[in-house]
């Protein structure tokens, strides 16, 4: 019986709303909901949102997906063996003013903790052809998120100024490592790496295209590094150990996200 329950996610879930909210008065963070519905107006996919958490200004959220594994690591790669770490995030934002919807779209803002930025993810012993773990959890947990913000948005007709950014976070137990090696040693003959470097870090960003449905801008340049980029989204990737930490850590540079608008 108790390894049925064990090995379900559900343990996890309910682990980390207690850990958050028994240490609100270290971060400032609280669970808004938990197991909340959605539905993409877009896609027609529907789901749960394991938790949502809220920051004390009641502007900031998380939309968390938690994910049990058992003995494992997510290993990301970097094709640099000097890796860096990145600020900037791709986060979506609704915003009113005097009753005029301002912003309500996925935009890039700085903030920190600042952590490495990956695209691909080996995860031991999955079919590496399909679509990972990481990669359909973050895709179904960027539609979560935004299904979130609609639902906010009408929600708040009567509402004369509203702020609200949202981030995507998925907490796992996997051991998260990051494989750095130079391009030019990979094998072009058998597409191995001969000498890479592992680094074991609490936290990164998984940023790449993860979902269909989005709006370009309409300034791209003529080579598509904006148009690219324009399509991707971010997802925060956090060992659950360090979940607490990570929390605490979490701050936007823009001083506005703490105010009721953003124009």
């Amino acid at each position: 019986m108790k390894g049925h329950v064990n090995s379900s996610g559900f343990p996890l879930q309910i682990g980390l709303e207690n850990l958050v909210n028994g240490t609100t008065t270290e971060h400032g963070w609280r669970t808004l909901y938990e197991e909340h519905s959605w539905q993409h107006p877009q896609s027609g996919d529907a789901g749960f949102i394991d938790l949502v958490l809220a920051n004390r200004y009641g502007t900031v959220f998380f939309a968390v997906e938690c994910k049990r594994v058992k003995d494992t690591s997510w290993i990301f790669l970097s094709a640099s063996k000097e890796v860096k770490d990145r600020r900037h995030t791709k986060a979506f934002v609704f915003s009113k003013s005097r009753g005029e919807v301002k912003r309500f779209e996925w935009i890039d803002l700085t903030l920190d903790p600042a952590t490495p930025e990956a695209q691909f993810c080996v995860i031991p012993g999955s079919d590496q052809r399909s679509k990972s773990l990481i990669e359909r959890s973050a895709a179904e947990l960027v539609y979560a998120t935004e299904s979130l913000a609609l639902e906010d948005k009408e929600l708040s007709v009567d509402v004369e100024n509203e702020l609200r950014v949202y981030f995507n976070l998925i907490v796992t137990t996997a051991t998260l490592q990051i494989c750095s090696f130079e391009p030019h040693d990979v094998s072009i003959k058998d597409g191995t790496v001969e000498d890479p470097e592992f680094l074991e870090v609490p936290y990164v960003r998984f940023r790449k295209q993860l979902s269909p449905t989005y709006n370009l801008s309409e300034a791209v340049d003529v080579f598509g590094q904006s148009r690219s980029r324009a399509k991707e989204n971010t997802v925060f990737v956090v060992n659950s150990e360090h979940l607490v930490e990570f929390l605490r850590e979490f701050e936007l540079e823009d001083s506005r996200m703490n105010e009721k608008h953003f124009s």
